[in-house]
Formats: C-alpha cells, structure tokens, sequence
C-alpha cells in the first residue's frame, strides 16, 4: 500500500486544522486572571469576592447554620471557596466563622 502524496490543498488544510486546535486550547493553559469562580453567564469572579457574599448571606442569622434550611449548602460552599481562597489569603479554613470575618475585614459573625 502507498502513502498518497499530500497536495497543496492538504498542507492547506492540515494547517490550518493545526491552527485551529492551538486557538480552542489556548484558555485551558492561559486561564484568565481571578476567574477562581465562575458565575452564571460565564463571568469570572475571584473566590474572596464570592465568599464575602456568601459570609454576608450567613451572617443575616448570626452565622448560625441550623436557622434557615439553605443554610446548611451555604456552609458547604464556604468550605470549598474558602479552599480556593486560602491560595491567596492566609485563612483558617477549620474555622469558617474566623475565616468569614479574616476573608472581609469586618465581624460578620458573632462570638469568634
């Protein structure tokens, strides 16, 4: 069996199908910058930014998982953003009332 000889048109195509596959793999090795989260309709946020909302939300009820019933989902995404975000920050992720008020500057939850 012979191997056909590539024509213009090949070389053509192999180039370009080349160029094509680099371009749609450039941002899984070029992230964008502080796209640690993503939010609906693909915009990017930084995980301190989305875990000072969700501290805020948990602290409405003085940081106390067992008054509302989503706040129990609430706690278990700060634990994960709060993975995220100690890359940057220097929290204490054991203690997410601790981290809650580290992560913002300010006393979102009582009692720490």
């Amino acid at each position: 069996m012979k191997i056909p000889k590539l024509t213009k048109t090949d070389i053509i195509a192999v180039a370009a199908l080349v160029i094509f596959v680099v371009i749609m793999a450039m941002p899984i090795y070029f992230p964008a910058t502080d796209c640690e989260v993503a939010r609906p309709g693909y915009e990017c946020e930084t995980a301190k930014n989305v875990m000072i909302e969700h501290c805020e939300y948990w602290g409405e009820f003085e940081c106390d998982t067992s008054a509302d019933n989503s706040l129990p989902q609430v706690e278990w995404y700060l634990e994960n953003l709060c993975d995220i975000a100690k890359t940057h920050e220097s929290l204490d992720c054991a203690n997410l009332k601790l981290a809650c008020n580290q992560v913002s500057g300010k006393q979102i939850c009582p009692g720490v």
